[in-house]
């Protein structure tokens, strides 16, 4: 059975990586939650393909680099580096864990940690930097 779990998952981040909310929404049963950290949960496979019709309006690409991908009974762990292309053509990379309960097949419940920190310490110390040597922020052409 770990071997279903296991084939589901790289097929969900394959079609997640197209950004084709039908597609992705296939994915979760009708009353299925997805949980963001610091968001509301997105509760029912309408909001959820709604959501992800809004993540593909924002974004031009994603791309989900597999870490480690675990599988226990119904409950699927993935990390990944992830990647996302915003319209402005901007990427931003970072670290993100993936918890996926399923039942019969299906995603019931997902949850998604984002590991922004590590990019705003990357931004932080160039804003410290700039500060250190004298750059004035005031000066915005």
């Amino acid at each position: 059975m770990p071997e279903f779990f296991q084939t589901r998952v790289k097929k969900y981040f394959r079609l997640l990586d197209t950004l084709d909310a039908d597609a992705v929404a296939s994915f979760f049963a009708t009353g299925a939650t997805v949980r963001l950290a610091g968001a509301s949960p997105i509760s029912g496979r309408a909001a959820i393909r709604k959501a992800l019709v809004q993540l593909s309006l924002d974004v031009d690409e994603l791309h989900h680099d597999p870490v480690m991908l675990w599988t226990a009974g119904s409950l699927s762990v993935l990390e990944a580096d992830v990647t996302l292309t915003l319209g402005d053509r901007t990427t931003i990379a970072f670290p993100a864990t993936y918890s996926l309960r399923w039942t019969e097949g299906l995603i019931e419940e997902a949850s998604v940690n984002l590991y922004l920190e590590s990019r705003m310490a990357v931004a932080m110390s160039a804003f410290d930097r700039d500060r250190h040597v004298g750059y004035d922020g005031r000066r915005l052409a």
